[in-house]
């Protein structure tokens, strides 16, 4: 059995972290937040016990979940791993491209099992959308957003995503741009190569960007992304349209309300969107009509607890999450100088 420990005792740590893990098999033994008063609770859920110091919980585990502020992806991933201890980690890696591929370079040195949470890759719809590439011929174009709302009113309180101390320079296009790069990348079958990019701070008080508006050329192909955490309207919404010699796919994971709110849409040259049905095969036991972050979350832990026994690299790994991160970087380069900027080949 897999030993666990969750660092991090936010609502997604109580709400999907602990659950998922616990359903995969692990067995969570220990819980790291420091100063948290929440961490006594999410512990006592699993008869696991709170530690306030970080290298007691890795003296005990064999794996750690991270779920904190961006900042400390990085510090704290870096420290289990000099323990040998496997990581999972939530996206963006870190809050720039040299940490995440120094992170990168340890655990492929020392053998470590390591996963970054990118969750399109175990959704419903996006899985099932691999299975219909092929009626698109050759791809000419994408294009693709991540909208959401949780930070579209400007008199709320400032949160970390919004501050550099705990989200970092990147915002929006760390916190949703790495789904969005992932999926691009992951669905077009190669990185994304070149960039050039705008972004925004929409409210007095914020510290990183909160839109992006972004052109992509990868090869032949063109691109074209935005972003956005202060959209109006509700739910939040990610779709990537790919674009082919034959007709063009477009791709809607679920990120509000249940798993089976995802859908898949296809159009031939010319004609209009028409809905396709999902793999059922890709469920793997999951129930569609529980919510999304949980359904996503119970094949990632399922996938990271499995590669953990066997030695093996799971999907998505670290790496992907590093090709996402070279992606963000890139992005506020091109931002910065108003330029194309190349993405990183790491």
């Amino acid at each position: 059995m897999v030993r666990l420990g969750l660092v991090g005792a936010g609502w997604w740590a109580r709400e999907v972290h602990g659950p998922a893990f616990y359903g995969a098999g692990a067995q969570i033994v220990g819980v790291y937040a420091a100063g948290s008063s929440r961490a006594i609770a999410l512990a006592e859920a699993y008869g696991a016990r709170v530690y306030d110091d970080y290298e007691q919980l890795l003296e005990h585990v064999d794996a750690v979940a991270i779920s904190t502020p961006d900042a400390f992806h990085v510090p704290l991933a870096l420290k289990a791993v000099e323990h040998n201890r496997h990581v999972f980690l939530e996206k963006p890696v870190g809050v720039s491209l040299q940490e995440a591929v120094q992170l990168l370079q340890r655990v492929e040195a020392r053998g470590i099992v390591a996963m970054t949470a990118l969750t399109s890759r175990a959704d419903w719809a996006a899985e099932s959308a691999l299975g219909y590439l092929g009626r698109l011929g050759t791809i000419i174009a994408f294009r693709g957003a991540f909208l959401a709302d949780y930070l579209a009113d400007p008199g709320a309180p400032i949160p970390w995503r919004a501050r550099l101390s705990g989200g970092g320079p990147a915002g929006v296009v760390g916190d949703l741009g790495a789904h969005l790069f992932d999926l691009a990348t992951w669905l077009l079958g190669r990185r994304l190569e070149e960039v050039q990019a705008h972004v925004a701070i929409s409210f007095p008080g914020r510290e990183n960007p909160d839109l992006a508006g972004i052109l992509v050329r990868t090869g032949q192909v063109y691109g074209v992304l935005e972003l956005s955490r202060v959209h109006p309207i509700r739910p939040q919404n990610l779709f990537l349209e790919l674009e082919g010699e034959r007709g063009a796919l477009r791709v809607v994971p679920a990120l509000a309300g249940k798993a089976a709110d995802g859908a898949l849409f296809f159009s031939k040259r010319p004609g209009s969107w028409e809905p396709l049905p999902l793999d059922p095969a890709l469920l793997r036991g999951r129930d569609p009509e529980e919510p999304w972050g949980l359904f996503h979350f119970r094949e990632l832990a399922r996938r990271f607890v499995a590669a953990v026994k066997e030695g093996s690299t799971p999907s998505p790994s670290l790496r992907d999450g590093v090709v996402a991160q070279a992606v963000i970087q890139a992005v506020l380069e091109s931002a910065n100088l108003r330029s194309w900027r190349e993405v990183s080949d790491v």
